[in-house]
């Protein structure tokens, strides 16, 4: 009979340390894909770069692709990804029961040998507290990780815009430098000439002198936001070489502020896992409360008793008259009124986020909307009506220069308007939680 019950005792205590959790790498790739059309890499060899599926940086980069890059490459978010491995090993750890200790006293002299095998029982209903915590906080972990996943998408398309802002004002610039020069060398001409004085002719070419100093300028800035994008897509110091497709302008669908946050409630992951953090705290106080009453079952064996050798069993019960588990039990009290108050304090911050947003969106659009329809237009038409005055030997050819260069400032400020518009949409969907937008 009590053999009976020690391998029966055994035999529920065998699966204590099979712990599985689905919250694992496959589920934050799942959850991105369904986020942001991208998975993740399988892990096999996460130090060497590799270029996802289908993708050739030959044929161009888009701010989708580069998404995609990222999402495999990025050396922190790969980094982040550990974090599932220090979840699965407090969910097994969590599965686990102490050790039965066994205790002999030798036959030494009259002395009878006596042995004790003590089991721990109490985790029998103390461990599918602490499993089921360890499992919430498994998942909020992966939670977390999706929306870190979503933290480097958004970073990835304001640096494919931020560079290709870069590139476009280095070029503008380098246009802007040719033709305050040509004017600068007008104006010596007319200096020459005498129809000009010295100071017209200084400060023209001063105007000249500025203009080179900008391009320089805008050629270190885009250098450097070449090496942030790289960095940022995991391509380090590797002398790869590609150009930027501009991203495709879809105008989203229109929503009111009330919608989108009503949305972004629902999928943000980062609110998820503040919701996990408050069932994982009231299982937490589950636990400490079971911790009250704690038990150990005892199996005491004799060398040679009464009838020979003889073995009973009995229990080890710790009495809960002065310690009972209260100061343990207060602390997982307050880690469940800091998680709601975490919630709370995510969910304005969601909000928040997702109102600046949507008015940063709101914006962008009419500032793009009029560099299009009013100004670039303008500019370009005073532009093609100063070169036919010229050709027709109405206006001088300095004239011309001075259109064209309002003309550059035009398409200067249209390239801003495009990028904020870029960054502006990245952002948006992003506070929602999802890149996709039906």
């Amino acid at each position: 009979m009590i053999r009976r019950f020690v391998v029966a005792f055994c035999w529920i205590l065998l699966p204590a340390g099979c712990a599985h959790t689905p919250y694992n790498r496959e589920y934050v790739s799942k959850s991105l894909v369904e986020r942001t059309g991208h998975h993740l890499k399988n892990g096999a060899n996460p130090d060497a770069f590799e270029l996802p599926e289908k993708l050739s940086l030959t044929d161009g980069l888009t701010a989708d692709e580069a998404v995609a890059i990222a999402l495999w490459n990025n050396a922190q978010f790969q980094a982040d990804l550990a974090e599932l491995g220090f979840a699965r090993a407090d969910l097994i750890e969590a599965g686990l029961l102490r050790n039965p200790m066994l205790s002999l006293l030798f036959p030494v002299g009259p002395k009878q040998l006596e042995a004790t095998l003590s089991l721990p029982a109490d985790l029998l209903w103390q461990r599918p507290k602490r499993v089921a915590a360890a499992k919430l906080d498994a998942e909020r972990v992966a939670e977390n990780l999706v929306q870190h996943g979503l933290d480097l998408a958004r970073a990835a398309i304001i640096a494919h815009a931020d560079l290709a802002l870069a590139e476009t004002r280095k070029n503008l610039a380098a246009e802007n430098a040719r033709l305050q020069q040509e004017i600068a060398n007008i104006a010596a001409a007319r200096l020459r000439a005498g129809d000009i004085s010295a100071l017209e002719e200084s400060a023209s070419r001063l105007e000249a002198l500025r203009a080179q100093e900008n391009f320089v300028r805008h050629t270190q800035a885009f250098d450097a936001a070449q090496a942030r994008f790289t960095t940022l897509l995991g391509l380090g110091g590797r002398d790869t070489t590609f150009t930027l497709i501009a991203a495709t302008e879809a105008e989203l669908p229109s929503r009111t502020y009330a919608e989108l946050t009503k949305e972004a409630f629902a999928s943000r992951p980062d609110l998820r896992a503040a919701e996990l953090a408050i069932e994982a705290a009231g299982k937490r106080l589950g636990w400490e409360r079971t911790k009250i009453l704690n038990l150990t079952g005892v199996l005491d064996a004799n060398g040679a008793g009464k009838e020979g050798f003889e073995m009973g069993p009995g229990v080890q019960i710790e009495l809960p008259l002065f310690n009972r588990n209260n100061a343990k039990t207060a602390r997982a009290q307050a880690q469940i009124e800091q998680a709601m108050r975490q919630y709370l304090a995510a969910q304005h911050r969601i909000a928040l986020e997702v109102k600046e947003a949507h008015l940063d969106y709101l914006a962008a659009q009419q500032t793009l909307a009029l560099c299009r329809s009013q100004w670039a237009p303008a500019a370009t038409e005073a532009a093609i009506r100063a070169q036919k005055a010229y050709a027709a030997g109405e206006d001088s050819y300095l004239f011309v220069l001075e259109i064209n260069r309002q003309l550059l400032e035009a398409r200067w400020r249209e390239a801003e308007a495009a990028a904020d518009l870029q960054r502006a949409t990245a952002r948006l969907k992003h506070s929602v939680g999802f890149y996709h937008l039906p």
